[in-house]
This record gives C-alpha cells, structure tokens and sequence, in this order.
C-alpha cells in the first residue's frame, strides 16, 4: 500500500469511526453531518479502499437522514388507519394502534378483522373485558373467526378464561 493512501485510509478511517459513534448513540443529525464531511471531503479518491468506506458513509448517511427526516404518511380511508393500527400493533405502540382501530371503525370499518385487531390490541395491555367485547364483536360479524380466535397465540391468555370459551364454542 502506497503512503498516500496509507495516510488517506487512516484519514477517513477516524473519522469514520467518529461518525458510526454518533451514529450508535442514536445522535442521528451529528452521525448525518459526519457522513456528509466524510463523503465530501472523499469523493474524488482514488484509492478503493477509501472509496469503499465511503460508500459504506453513504449508506449509513441515508439511514441517518430517514431518522431525522421520517415521512408522514397521509392517512385517509378507514383501511389505511387499519394498516397503520397493524404497523403501530406490532411495534409495540398499542396504544396508538388502538386510536386508529377506534378511528376506523368510527369511520365504518366494521369487519371482523378489526374486531379481532382490538382484541388482541386489548389483551397486549391487559385489558380482559375489552378484549372479550371485541372478540364478541369479531365473532358476531363473522363466525369463521372462531377458529382462528381460539388458536391464535395472541389470545393464549384467554384460553382458561370462561368467557372467552363459550364464545368459540
């Protein structure tokens, strides 16, 4: 390896390093401006290996600018609050997953889907009674939910519940 690029690997190396330490720290807008330095002042080499950890910059600069940059997504019908109530649902958000269930269904989404949504919703912070309403609501509205209700592993929790047994009887 040449001494220039010897010196310009060590170069970018560091400050490589600095970025990727911000960027682990979650401190997205320091890690972005350290990439964007970084992928400046590197640009023009023409060593390949600066030029891969350059590339790598890249990639790590764009996932920094989708974090501090996040899109807003516009929702509109009752489907997209279900969808966006399912993406909140499995990220563990439960509470807002709720609010766009209970906005769907305010704004006639009544399938037993998002019945059973609610109820598992409902069971993840505990709530049994709502949960037993919303699965009696599900099943009210499509009978072959029984099934899938009973041996769904979400609603384990309620396979020793009375209740919850009579209605998937």
């Amino acid at each position: 390896m040449k001494l220039k690029e010897e010196k310009e690997l060590q170069a970018i190396s560091e400050e490589y390093e600095k970025a990727l330490q911000s960027f682990n720290k979650k401190n997205y807008a320091k890690a972005l401006e350290a990439f964007k330095k970084l992928v400046d002042a590197y640009k023009d080499s023409e060593f390949y290996s600066v030029q891969e950890i350059q590339t790598r910059a890249k990639a790590y600069m764009s996932i920094a600018h989708a974090q501090t940059h996040p899109v807003k997504i516009q929702l509109e019908s009752a489907q997209d609050y279900v969808w966006e109530g399912v993406y909140q649902l499995n990220a563990g958000k439960v509470d807002q997953a709720l609010e766009h269930f209970i906005h769907a269904e305010k704004n006639n989404y009544r399938d037993a889907y998002i019945y059973f949504l609610m109820a598992a919703a409902y069971l993840r912070k505990e709530d049994t009674a709502n949960a037993l309403r919303c699965v009696e609501k599900c099943l009210k509205k499509d009978e072959k939910y029984k099934v899938i209700v009973y041996n769904e592993p979400d609603f384990e929790p309620l396979q020793q519940n009375p209740d919850f047994l009579k209605l998937v009887e």
